[in-house]
């Protein structure tokens, strides 16, 4: 019904494209839709422009309808490579139907509205169509280039932490193709071999999209990432759980190689972590691991009284750890739950039973070195 009312309303609506156009540009910059995409406003101009005409004509022939798909798949697959997000294109492609509608209402007029009722599933199908096809290669080029990205960067991230040496000259090459500086600052997480597959799965989105950087090494999984990106900490969160050692904070990429080359070391020295723990938590156990050589008898006494201590749940263990970690008298007592009295004389039973003066440095040191792994034998 009213299908020649409705070609001589398209047909109108086609020799106004300008006016729509101008329109649409008007509505899309009041919306805001694609921000600081640093597109050109010539682009955008010239695609409304296209677009408007094509889904147009498709409402009244079959023939323009047919060119919809290919249409739609440039248009998506430019936004994606644009970096647009895909939510902010199908906006843009429903303010299309939008900006249509209201110019037909308004030529039409009340007397014709009843061509309109009759037409506007025509109009919404063109539309639905051309998001559909839009939506569709927007993503196939998304998955290309998220593919791409991990491939590009894994050539690199192979020769970063290959075992081979890395020269000055490849260490700038690699730094200035992934974008960091020599003095970058990074947080860098090396998951352990027991977790390896479970963390190359959880970041593997943030991955693909270049967010993180992720490479296998040995048996082991490395992530980092530049330090300004704050999102970054939300978006570990589905590995943060899984055992591992964080790196915090390192400065370029020179500092991620060694960390990551030196985490087969770490978790030799400090077995399994239970969850992902920082590397100040195991730190001691590599020191401790490095003085065996030299301290091994005074170390094997003192695991022996410290691994006493523990099968005896006595309290002077964890007050002794408490102050290791504060190296306050204070905030020890407040930690174990006793007067500030309490804390000293536990203080001096250990010094009684081990010879280690734990408020003296280098004590101290050494006293951290045997708790790093109080169960852990030192053959």
């Amino acid at each position: 019904m009213h299908e020649n009312q409705w070609a001589e309303l398209i047909s109108q609506a086609l020799n106004d494209i300008p006016q729509i156009v101008e329109e649409f540009l008007r509505e899309f910059d009041e919306i805001g839709l694609y921000g600081d995409s640093g597109i050109p406003d010539s682009e955008l101009r010239s695609t409304a422009f296209s677009v408007l005409t094509l889904l147009l004509r498709a409402t009244t022939s079959t023939e323009e309808q047919a060119k919809i798909k290919e249409h739609a798949e440039r248009f998506g697959h430019r936004r994606a490579r644009q970096g647009i997000q895909l939510p902010l294109l199908v906006d843009a492609i429903q303010l299309d139907f939008k900006v249509i509608w209201n110019y037909l209402k308004k030529t039409a007029g009340e007397d014709s509205f009843a061509v309109l009722i009759d037409h506007v599933d025509k109009l919404h199908y063109v539309v639905t169509e051309y998001a559909f096809h839009a939506r569709a290669s927007f993503r196939r080029e998304e998955a290309r280039t998220a593919h791409d990205l991990r491939v590009f960067n894994s050539r690199y991230l192979d020769r970063l932490f290959s075992s081979g040496s890395l020269g000055e000259r490849g260490l700038s090459e690699i730094s200035r193709v992934l974008g960091f500086g020599e003095s970058t600052p990074c947080e860098v997480i090396v998951f352990h071999p027991s977790a390896a597959d479970q963390a190359h799965s959880a970041l593997d989105s943030v991955s693909a999209s270049g967010q993180i950087y992720c490479q296998s090494y040995g048996t082991s999984f490395a992530a980092f990432w530049k330090s300004d990106n704050l999102a970054n900490e939300e978006n570990i969160k589905n590995a943060a759980l899984l055992p591992g050692i964080r790196f915090e904070t390192v400065f370029g990429l020179s500092e991620v190689r060694q960390v990551v080359r030196s985490s087969s070391a770490v978790f030799g020295a400090y077995g399994r972590p239970s969850r992902l723990e920082p590397i100040t938590e195991a730190m001691w156990a590599v020191a401790r691991k490095a003085l065996i050589s030299v301290y091994r008898r005074r170390i094997e006494e003192l695991t022996a009284y410290t691994n006493e201590l523990k099968s005896k749940n006595d309290p002077v263990l964890p007050t002794v750890d408490a102050y290791l970690k504060t190296g306050s008298i204070k905030q020890t007592a407040q930690l174990s739950f006793c007067h500030r009295n309490t804390v000293i004389n536990r203080i001096k039973q250990f010094e009684s039973c081990s010879g280690l003066d734990i408020t003296v440095p280098e004590q101290a040191a050494l006293a951290l070195v045997v708790l790093s792994h109080p169960g852990k034998s030192v053959l």
